[in-house]
């Protein structure tokens, strides 16, 4: 079974890591094979940088398009919330209908809802790229499933995925973060007791021991989610058992070099762990052809 994991960058290969340790506990049999497809389309400019809704949206469309073509997987997850928020759009509903497709979004959601009381006064912040909070999709499902909007705010962390891959000791993600923190609390009408703090961009779980201390120095009770390990149990979940002996190979698919810094940084994070996903990353393979067309 081919399983493909993709990420506007490199912060879903801590799904993928997740993905390989589980993989080794509890082995479902028969051969597996990951792809990580990195769906960012140049290592300088991404999807955050982009203005017009619609061509993130067709863009992403080409990539899922060439995905489909060279790679067929079985399943694919959307391990990046923006483009998971995207996914959520009209315009993908062909692709839907022929492909088994699921997105981050609903992992992450799904974590929020279980941790929180509906009547107690916690307060929900949102940490999430530019795209994903001006998608709103986050507050809108939480809203549907009852959490009153007064609760929930949301904070974009522009700069945030580029310091945390770039710097592994977490000082360039602090330095943004001093700000994003106050700017987020601030947001809500009154300061809650309590708060839940969601890290909706894959990129934010490498330093979650980071948000955890910042928002404890304004708050006692804190909660941090991370939805990786989650997004890792959903995949996990979607796969067959087999009685035939165990075999996951890894491989890891971009359109262009992953730069120095960022192979260091998360060469550290992802650790001996997972040393099949650290493999894959180091040998990436370049496809000019993930954007073709």
């Amino acid at each position: 079974m081919r399983i493909g994991i993709t990420d506007s960058g490199t912060g879903g290969l801590s799904v993928c890591a997740e993905v390989e340790a589980r993989l080794r506990e509890d082995p479902h049999g028969g051969d597996i094979e990951v792809l990580y497809l990195n769906a960012a389309f140049r290592d300088d400019f991404s999807y955050n940088a982009l203005d017009s809704r619609q061509e993130k949206i067709e863009i992403f469309g080409r990539f899922l398009d060439n995905v489909a073509e060279h790679y067929r997987p079985d399943f694919l997850y959307i391990a990046c919330n923006s483009l998971s928020v995207l996914y959520e759009d009209a315009f993908f509903d062909r692709r839907r209908a022929q492909y088994d497709i699921a997105g981050i979004i609903e992992t992450g959601t799904r974590k929020i809802l279980e941790g929180l009381d509906r009547n107690s006064a916690t307060g929900v912040i949102v940490f999430a790229t530019p795209t994903t909070v001006a998608e709103g999709s986050y507050p809108a499902r939480l809203a549907r499933a009852g959490i009153d909007p007064g609760r929930v705010v949301q904070q974009a962390c522009p700069g945030l995925p580029d310091a945390i891959s770039n710097d592994f000791s977490g000082a360039e993600a602090e330095a943004l973060l001093r700000d994003y923190v106050p700017e987020a609390l601030a947001q809500f009408e009154r300061l809650p007791a309590a708060v839940t703090a969601c890290l909706a961009c894959t990129h934010y779980g490498y330093q979650a021991g980071l948000f955890h201390r910042l928002l404890g120095e304004h708050l006692a009770d804190v909660r941090v989610i991370n939805p990786n390990r989650a997004a890792a149990g959903d995949i996990i979940n979607a796969l067959p058992r087999s009685p035939e002996k165990a075999e996951t190979r890894i491989r890891f698919i971009t359109p262009y070099a992953i730069p120095a810094r960022p192979l260091a940084s998360l060469t550290h994070y992802l650790g001996g762990r997972a040393p099949r996903t650290v493999a894959a990353l180091q040998a990436f393979t370049v496809d000019s052809n993930l954007y073709r067309g």
